[in-house]
């Protein structure tokens, strides 16, 4: 059912961001961390690792919250959990103890994990498919423009307040979030009182994940999704240690890919209106391909790193935001429950996106590592995408 309620766009772009921002906050000052926990920096790195963990089981624990309690009371509760982690985090500096601040940043992103999936939820709660697909892709704009201010801002907090003033910062974010959530409507009108019930959880859970095309549509996100963290765990490496790029030119030079997230998520927005949302998706696909292609080719070339690698990263994320906007809109206008479905959608979203950071580990850094996994993944879409077009996703009996 698509309730006719203007949301206020202000507040759904620091939601979808929300987590996404606790992410990166703090890692300017992993290295003051490692020094100050007296741990060698692989250590320090798993307060990201169980970050994105605690990220994609959060997506889960909301939608039951969601229709027990309704959107409302879910986002206070997720929201008051990243405010309470983020002081833990505090605290873990304070007593000296680094695995309080491992599982602090679990818990962390276990709050702050609420704003992705509440946002799926309420957009595709008021609006139709086709609107959904235009609002989500200007929400990207989050994703181009958030996690480089942060990175910014946790620098500047990291050189003159410390390490822990970052996680001071976090707690200031979710309590201004927490007066503007006040102001979004209650899109729950009758609340599920049997939500919580464990049996009920396993039903509702088990539908969900019977059904074909949210999956694959969680996957298409999941793969898009992985573009980015893997680019973020992969990119250090090559073009320091491989290039020998230095440190505060990488940092400048991370502005770049953000452009492509920028112009796309506006051309994608007006594409969404224009044309069908599947044929977005196969647009975006061939641009990620072409992207992965011309890093290939500048690789082979030796070209200069920002050629090589910084300029294809522009063009991959372009074709990202066909993908994310088009096949999350196209997958819940396939789900009734809209608050579950989110959950499930996001869940293996965010979770793909992990398996495929961890999978890292397995693999020597080396020169073409990046555009060969990413390769992979543009196969990995396209088998999807034909998937999912196969699988009669748009309905041909109704407009899109």
């Amino acid at each position: 059912m698509i309730n006719n309620v203007k949301l206020p766009f202000f507040t759904l772009l620091l939601l979808i961001s929300f987590a996404s921002v606790n992410a990166v906050l703090f890692t300017p000052a992993l290295p003051m961390i490692a020094q100050f926990f007296l741990i060698t920096e692989d250590k320090a790195q798993l307060t990201i690792s169980w970050f994105l963990i605690g990220y994609a089981l959060g997506q889960l624990i909301y939608g039951p919250l969601a229709n027990r309690f309704g959107r409302k009371p879910a986002l206070y509760m997720g929201i008051c959990l990243q405010i309470f982690s983020s002081l833990i985090c505090v605290a873990a500096g304070y007593l000296h103890l680094y695995w309080l601040l491992v599982v602090a940043r679990f818990l962390l992103a276990l709050g702050s994990g609420v704003g992705l999936k509440m946002t799926f939820t309420y957009v595709n709660e008021c609006y139709e498919p086709k609107i959904a697909s235009e609002k989500i892709s200007y929400l990207m704009l989050a994703f181009a423009i958030t996690p480089g201010l942060s990175i910014a801002l946790g620098g500047v907090l990291n050189t003159f307040w410390g390490w822990m003033s970052c996680f001071y910062a976090g707690a200031f974010y979710g309590i201004i979030l927490l007066l503007f959530v006040a102001r979004l409507p209650e899109t729950q009108k009758i609340l599920d009182l049997n939500a919580l019930k464990f049996k009920h959880l396993v039903k509702a859970y088990a539908n969900q994940f019977k059904n074909f095309r949210l999956i694959l549509g969680g996957l298409l996100m999941g793969m898009g999704t992985a573009f980015v963290y893997i680019f973020a765990a992969l990119a250090p490496f090559i073009a320091m240690n491989l290039y020998g790029m230095k440190s505060e030119h990488y940092g400048f030079a991370n502005l770049l890919p953000p452009l492509g997230l920028l112009i796309g998520s506006l051309i994608s927005a007006q594409c969404a209106k224009r044309f069908a949302l599947m044929g977005n998706i196969f647009a975006g696909i061939i641009i990620i391909t072409l992207g992965v292609i011309s890093m290939f080719l500048g690789m082979m070339t030796h070209l200069p790193v920002l050629a090589a690698l910084f300029v294809p990263t522009i063009i991959i994320y372009f074709g990202m935001c066909f993908i994310f906007s088009n096949a999350s809109s196209i997958a819940m206008s396939h789900v009734t429950d809209k608050a579950h479905g989110a959950a499930v959608m996001s869940f293996i979203n965010m979770g793909f996106a992990t398996l495929g950071v961890l999978s890292l580990g397995y693999f020597p850094i080396h020169t073409y590592l990046l555009p060969s996994v990413y390769l992979f993944i543009c196969g990995a879409m396209a088998l999807i995408a034909f998937l999912f077009y196969t699988g009669d996703v748009i309905n041909p009996n109704r407009s899109e």
